[in-house]
């Protein structure tokens, strides 16, 4: 319970292939007052980084799929992420571990087997729960929010902030998981269906002052309406970069506008 103080409120997200080392760090971390999310490799990591704020990452070098050190070069392109602490998890404790795992774009290290005091006080180095209070929950800046062009977007709403708020709401919860989704029914070679999640998109978008978002979604769409695999495959990555900053902001919010939705 030692770091209880510095870790209270803070969030990390868990990169762990094996269920057992999962699980007691699951437990471990969550008695030391973490709020805890568990991806089983790189690219789950990726999904959920996207959808949603973390404070760091403890990330596993080996896993299938993709491993650690792709998926934090993958997440250090992405300009929301730069910053974020990745604390490097390996059993492979040689010489060059940590200095590929910092060429990786990680900011620290830990071997395996892991002593949890040193994790904790490796945490401890890097993490600082964003903690918002009262106030400024209360004043939510739709016009802060990452992609989004509010004043555009209120315009064509006739000025009604609490229209937007609901349905940027309603914007996060359809389209979080775009991307994963798209792909899946894509992949079942129908395009008819994935055709019209791109068209969804760039129109809800294209009313939520969306702009890149927007013109990314509507390329997709001409790819899909066209049957051009190597366009849609080419297309899918633009649309996910311009689309990833929109949903982590409204992640950060999503709890405040739910609140705001269900205010009078």
């Amino acid at each position: 319970m030692e770091y209880q103080s510095k870790f209270n409120g803070a969030r990390v997200l868990l990169v762990e292939d094996n269920a057992i080392n999962r699980e007691v760090a699951l437990d471990l971390l969550t008695s030391e007052g973490i709020s805890v999310e568990v991806a089983v490799n790189g690219r789950e990591a990726l999904d959920k980084l996207a959808a949603e704020r973390f404070d760091g990452v403890l990330m596993d070098c080996q896993m299938p799929v993709m491993d650690g050190f792709a998926a934090t070069q993958a997440l250090r392109e992405r300009p929301e992420l730069r910053e974020l602490p990745v604390i490097a998890m390996t059993a492979n404790a040689m010489v060059g571990d940590r200095e590929k795992a910092l060429a990786a774009g990680m900011n620290d290290y830990v071997a395996k087997p892991i002593d949890f005091d040193e994790v904790l006080a490796t945490l401890a180095r890097w993490i600082t729960p964003q903690r918002a209070g009262p106030a400024e929950a209360a004043e939510l800046d739709l016009h802060s929010l990452p992609g989004v062009d509010a004043v555009a977007a209120l315009e064509l709403l006739r000025g009604n902030e609490k229209m937007l708020r609901r349905t940027l709401l309603r914007f996060f919860n359809a389209h979080k998981d775009f991307t994963t989704s798209f792909s899946a029914i894509w992949d079942a070679s129908d395009p008819a269906p994935a055709r019209r999640m791109a068209h969804d998109l760039q129109s809800i978008a294209g009313l939520l002052g969306m702009v890149d978002v927007r013109q990314c979604a509507l390329a997709l769409e001409q790819s899909c309406v066209a049957a051009d695999e190597q366009a849609v495959r080419a297309r899918l990555p633009e649309l996910s970069t311009a689309l990833n900053p929109v949903i982590q902001g409204l992640a950060a919010c999503a709890d405040q506008l739910a609140r705001d939705q269900n205010n009078p």
